[in-house]
């Protein structure tokens, strides 16, 4: 509980270690989080709010460690804020690779060392959090488990066991053992020395902002390159819902026949036959159309094992629900009523047909057309 409170405190401070393990991980969880409840925007919003909060109270501690201004503190974190949004409500995979922006303002944080007082005594760090959050109970196990590595022999009660002690106590410092949370890091260390090169060297700040750059056009391509991608599908989808509507209001089914191998025939008004079967889901409900040639190719026409294929008018799919409330795709072939006797005798006489893909046995077939006044006059022995 101490720990999740120094997590949210305004008065204390962060040191280096801290501030990276704490922004590294608000940023993993948080695309973990958000990733899991795409779409979902309220629930991303409190994720976001909590995160926003955890980076902001981590940056203004860091911030007072190092004695800088703490106007510092808006700049990573707005930025994370704004990304953060456009991530949730563009609901896009690229978007994520704008966190490298905020990621790169909050990193240069951490080439600023901890600061202390002149004549003050140098800041107890427990887990790297430094204020008035009580966090002994963490110092106190660390410091019993680094005590265990050594052994304490029993001493005699007089000077001698004065003289022992701070035997002990000296081997015991010698071994780090005395102050392990005390860091007093130097202000010319790796971090600052990082820094002043990037502030004293042009190029490498003219590298930084091409690579800003790339990722924001790369981002701004990739939505645009989507956009029209969806724009155009959605207007292939219309384009085929709508003729396959006309098409549903033009043709009637009737007179079903079920045939051996899963497959049923229909009847259009205009004596025209219609090949049903059920199988896997499309995206789109019109597979082929013989009116603007456009479609899936194998769908064009049926073929047999021996003979002359034929081709179809159109292949569409409706969505239907069985009496199980289970979603099921009806896939409906259809074809010309000049073809209507040739179609009907190669059902009867034939062994085998593909259709879209799917393969159909026709043992069976002609008993089964042979029963059905309407199909019966197509049969020729």
């Amino acid at each position: 509980m101490q720990f999740l409170k120094s997590l949210f405190c305004l008065h204390g401070l962060d040191n280096r270690s801290r501030f990276f393990a704490i922004c590294s991980a608000v940023y993993v969880i948080f695309i973990m989080l958000i990733s899991a409840f795409t779409g979902k925007v309220f629930i991303s919003l409190i994720i976001l709010s909590l995160f926003t909060l955890l980076l902001a109270f981590t940056s203004l501690r860091r911030l007072k460690d190092a004695k800088l201004n703490k106007n510092w503190l808006f700049v990573p974190n707005i930025i994370f804020l704004l990304t953060a949004l456009v991530i949730i409500f563009s609901e896009h995979n690229t978007s994520y690779y704008l966190l490298f922006i905020s990621a790169f303002c909050l990193a240069v944080l951490l080439t600023y060392p901890s600061v202390n007082k002149k004549n003050s005594t140098p800041h107890n760090y427990i887990l790297g959090y430094f204020g008035p959050i009580d966090m002994t109970e963490y110092q106190q196990n660390t410091h019993q488990g680094k005590q265990a590595k050594f052994r304490i022999e029993p001493t005699l009660v007089g000077d001698n066991a004065t003289n022992l002690n701070n035997d002990e106590q000296a081997v015991l410092h010698t071994h780090g053992t005395t102050s392990p949370y005390i860091k007093i890091e130097q202000q010319n260390d790796l971090g600052e020395l990082v820094r002043l090169k990037l502030l004293n060297n042009k190029k490498a700040q003219l590298v930084i902002a091409v690579i800003f750059s790339i990722t924001l056009f790369s981002v701004c391509v990739s939505w645009l390159m989507d956009y029209l991608s969806s724009n155009e599908q959605s207007q292939v989808i219309e384009e085929s819902s709508q003729e396959t509507n006309n098409t549903q209001h033009a043709l009637e089914r009737k007179h079903q026949l079920a045939m051996p191998d899963n497959f049923s025939l229909f009847l259009s008004q205009h004596q025209g036959i219609i090949i049903n079967w059920q199988a896997d889901e499309v995206s789109t409900p019109l597979l082929w159309s013989q009116s603007n040639a456009k479609g899936d190719d194998s769908c064009q026409q049926i073929s047999f094992n021996k003979g002359t294929p034929i081709r179809t008018l159109m292949v569409q799919v409706e969505n239907n629900t069985n009496v199980v409330k289970q979603v099921y795709n009806n896939y409906f072939a259809s074809f010309s009523p000049l073809d209507s006797k040739a179609l009907v005798q190669a059902l009867a006489f034939r062994g085998s047909f593909s259709l879209c893909g799917y393969d159909f046995s026709l043992k069976g077939s002609q008993a089964a057309l042979g029963k059905n006044k309407q199909y019966a006059n197509w049969v020729d022995y």
